[in-house]
């Protein structure tokens, strides 16, 4: 789903589109899902998307990298599991492609 717009300004040689999983996991944060980055034993990083009533999921780590470097998600970088939150850039593309107002809870609009 093209949504080039909204990813400017860009690095160069930087895709101008979001794959379908990655606009599917923006949506799935909007609306209330947890992606989550859990160190196993070995060091290795574990993405994993926690969605209520649903099985956990994991996530292709190389999605999770490609969405934080077009500033879409960040870390909170805690050890040893970090939340990836939404930056206000990808709340934004998020409401875009699902089309609902719906914002997630985060640091930014907590009530």
């Amino acid at each position: 789903m093209p949504v080039g717009s909204w990813l400017t300004p860009r690095r160069k040689g930087a895709k101008d589109e979001l794959e379908p999983a990655q606009a599917a996991l923006l949506v799935a944060l909007q609306q209330g899902a947890v992606l989550k980055v859990h160190r196993t034993v070995d060091g290795d990083k574990v993405h994993r998307l926690h969605q209520a009533g649903a099985a956990d999921q994991e996530i292709d780590g190389a999605l999770v990298v490609a969405l934080a470097d077009q500033g879409l998600v960040q870390s909170n970088m805690k050890f040893p599991a970090a939340t990836f939150l939404l930056t206000d850039k990808g709340a934004a593309v998020a409401t875009h492609l699902s089309g609902a107002s719906v914002e997630p809870a985060g640091p930014r609009n907590y009530r």
